[in-house]
């Protein structure tokens, strides 16, 4: 997964194209199941603060430009933030701390598609806190990256509820 970042690169933005990815949120269950859009601003660079241990589900929205796309998934990779704790390579860029993939299927020309993906927990306790990086890329069934968002969330004990969207 770690070849994500350089792999947009490889691919022709032609192909790049074929499916893009129109948007993403974070559905949080048990705040009023508040939706957050990621990334909440025009700059991907400015953190959105979450309660550690709270349950979310992100939401991914794309559309097909181009002929359907087969075998479309989901990836994301997740990077603990260098909070200055370490020294060496991942005081600078953060370590990965893991990620996922979920097959998401075969799509046709159109949309606009809106999948949920399934639940996840938010990191928990106090070595958990702090900043994350994450990558996502649509990727089509032949490893192309086809679209790609870049976020970042802070992990922190307490919480002010964020305003639904």
């Amino acid at each position: 997964m770690d070849s994500l970042a350089g792999a947009t690169a490889a691919v022709p933005l032609k192909e790049r194209r074929t499916v893009r990815l129109l948007g993403l949120s974070l559905q949080f269950t048990g705040h009023d199941d508040i939706s957050v859009p990621v990334p909440p601003s025009a700059t991907a660079a400015a953190p959105f603060t979450v309660k550690e241990g709270t349950e979310c589900r992100a939401v991914v929205r794309f559309g097909v430009d181009g002929r359907s796309v087969t075998g479309l998934r989901v990836i994301d990779v997740r990077n603990r933030a260098g909070a200055g704790r370490r020294s060496g390579p991942e005081a600078e860029g953060g370590a990965e701390v893991g990620g996922r993939e979920v097959v998401l299927g075969d799509f046709r020309h159109g949309g606009p598609y809106e999948l949920a993906l399934p639940p996840e927990r938010v990191p928990n306790g106090p070595r958990a806190r702090g900043l994350y990086d994450v990558h996502v890329a649509l990727v089509d069934g032949e490893g192309r990256v086809l679209d790609r968002s870049d976020y970042r969330f802070d992990v922190q004990k307490d919480w002010e509820p964020l305003a639904a969207t």
